[in-house]
């Protein structure tokens, strides 16, 4: 291989690497806005659920305790890179 083979087998990955990187820059942008408005509905749900059970009486004509949240996390796919 000589360098002029070399110089354009570098410019090709380089080239290719910067197309994935604007791929990856539009997937994280994308899920970040995902993101945010989940952690609006969240917000929205958990003061709902605080307002219902402040507001619900029980059969012994108590208040309703909210139940405690969930941490679990949905594992999504990750983005897989084209070859």
């Amino acid at each position: 291989m000589n360098i002029t083979e070399f110089l354009t087998d570098l410019q090709t990955r380089h080239d290719e690497a910067v197309v994935h990187a604007d791929e990856l820059r539009g997937q994280i942008e994308d899920l970040t806005g995902a993101l945010a408005e989940t952690e609006a509905d969240l917000t929205e749900l958990a003061t709902a659920r605080k307002v219902i059970a402040e507001l619900a009486p029980t059969d012994d004509g108590g208040e309703l305790d909210p139940p405690e949240p969930t941490t679990a996390y949905h594992c999504l796919p990750l983005p897989t890179r084209p070859s």
